[in-house]
């Protein structure tokens, strides 16, 4: 009888990891193809108020424009530092506990995909935000803070490829986890010093 559970339970839990790919994709896609029609169309009005303000040359006026922009680009990547943090705490927990607890029937596959199914909404939210900071990047990437903006980037985009796409072991998981963590918000705390 618990043998048959157990075989139940594992059945369950491939089933779903199975589907999950699928699900991911489609959300993925869906989201993609909504967020990169209004961040193209963000972009066009932005890029015509700046010429805009350009024509007048009015340097108070651009200089208060682009440290809005400065601005939003830093809310935007402390929202996805949030999310990232959720996630990427969620998989080593996760991982932990299929290796050192015998959970997840000691599957680090599906310890993994778990985290990942869990953490649904915030990999969504991360995707998704990431289509609205490349934008302000671009925007910004140039001003005097030209290298605390770069040094955000850099170091939101080592976070970032490091808790979408997992890999390497547990070990290295959990001594990067805190590097990447502390980077991003010491970057942060830079350029909010700017601001």
């Amino acid at each position: 009888m618990k043998h048959s559970k157990m075989k139940l339970l594992i059945s369950l839990c491939l089933a779903i990891v199975m589907c999950l790919p699928i699900l991911l994709a489609v959300g993925c896609d869906l989201g993609g193809t909504n967020d990169t029609g209004n961040g193209d169309t963000t972009t066009q009005q932005t890029g015509s108020s700046s010429t805009t303000n350009s024509g007048t040359g009015n340097k108070e006026e651009e200089e208060k424009a682009l440290r809005e922009k400065i601005g939003k680009f830093y809310d935007a990547v402390v929202e996805s530092q949030t999310h990232l943090d959720i996630a990427a705490d969620t998989i080593y927990n996760y991982w932990y506990e299929a290796i050192y607890k015998d959970k997840y029937a000691g599957s680090i596959d599906l310890a993994i995909a778990f985290a990942l199914a869990d953490c649904e909404e915030d990999i969504d939210f991360v995707k998704t935000n990431e289509t609205t900071i490349q934008s302000l990047y671009k925007d910004v990437r140039d001003s005097k803070l030209k290298n605390e903006i770069r040094e955000v980037m850099s170091a939101y985009g080592d976070y970032y490829e490091f808790v979408i796409n997992v890999s390497g072991s547990f070990k290295s998981y959990s001594e990067n986890k805190e590097t990447y963590k502390k980077a991003l918000a010491t970057s942060l705390k830079h350029l909010s010093l700017e601001l």
